[in-house]
């Protein structure tokens, strides 16, 4: 799908207030409240973004946390993709080339929840063949993009069975119609808005347009990449990659030898480049590295991406 100027001004809108009136988009961009819907929904229609409610993992002491690697039955990866991405605790699931075929990030609130997942519905999906999991000890450039840097161990929000209700609809469908939330979840309508309005005030929700990577062009190359160094070496090669801008998301493993990288490229030549001249030149430390390719984003939370500049051919 082409983007012109209009389309990236509207997703930057729309990532800074993703339940943003129809009429206040216009008036904002200069255009008819008409155009900004019909806009919206293409954009939508083409998974170019989504509209969602960014979870706040800060605030809603999702303390546990794993980096999952599953390799699959292929005719199976899109029932195993779908049934991922209806869990509310999975916040990342992408198709990749390596040798595993699909990547998962996932938040519970303690470890029992997150072996329950583990146990009783990752391992009896149908079509999975071999589970691989990275236990996350910290995590780097991701959540404080989104939201205030906070300790885990800080005082979460103290959250209702209907804020949940709010928080697990609204991270599907940032845009939900108000009416059917009261309806579906047997409340009044002026709880839906009230409970909305308290969650965003207390980040613990952030309703904002999620770009999809793979489909906008200056960041349309990805690749996670597994990094494996000596306990020593850790702390030196996390200052290291934090330096570069093309990684956007970085954590360390609970085995305290272990990294996770996310890198973003404009292309597939520049990341091949940026790996080639970073990480697989084998850095003082490095002992390992395994890297996947991105094949396709089926669900994420936190892309980044906000688009500051209009595509040279778009200009006028």
């Amino acid at each position: 799908m082409k983007l012109n100027r209009t389309d990236f001004q509207l997703i930057k809108a729309l990532q800074k207030d993703g339940s943003a009136s129809y009429s206040d988009l216009a008036g904002e961009l200069g255009i008819t409240a008409k155009t900004v819907a019909k806009k919206t929904e293409r954009l939508l229609k083409n998974k170019v973004i989504s509209i969602i409610a960014r979870p706040n993992p800060y605030k809603l002491g999702l303390f546990e946390s794993a980096f999952i690697a599953l390799k699959t039955n292929l005719l199976k990866n899109g029932e195993i993709c779908r049934h991922l991405t209806d869990n509310f605790h999975v916040n990342l699931v992408q198709t990749v080339f390596g040798s595993f075929d699909i990547l998962a990030i996932v938040y519970f609130p303690d470890l029992q929840q997150l072996h329950n997942f583990i146990d009783n519905e990752l391992y009896n999906l149908e079509g999975v063949v071999k589970v691989k999991i990275y236990f996350i000890k910290d995590i780097y450039k991701r959540y404080d993009y989104f939201f205030e840097k906070e300790s885990f161990c800080t005082k979460h929000l103290k959250m209702k069975e209907t804020d949940w209700q709010l928080v697990k609809a609204l991270s599907m469908d940032g845009r939900s119609n108000p009416a059917n939330l009261a309806e579906a979840f047997g409340i009044h309508l002026s709880t839906v808005y009230r409970r909305t309005e308290t969650l965003q005030k207390n980040r613990a929700i952030n309703i904002s347009a999620v770009p999809n990577p793979s489909r906008m062009s200056p960041y349309s190359a990805n690749a996670f990449v597994i990094l494996e160094t000596t306990p020593q070496e850790v702390e030196h090669l996390l200052k290291k990659l934090c330096e570069f801008s093309q990684i956007h998301f970085l954590m360390t493993t609970n085995n305290h030898s272990g990294l996770i990288a996310c890198i973003h490229s404009k292309d597939n030549e520049s990341l091949f480049q940026f790996i080639q001249q970073h990480v697989s030149c084998r850095p003082n430390g490095l002992l390992n590295a395994e890297i996947f390719i991105r094949a396709m984003v089926h669900k994420t939370y936190y892309s980044l991406f906000a688009h500051e500049t209009v595509p040279d051919e778009e200009k006028s």
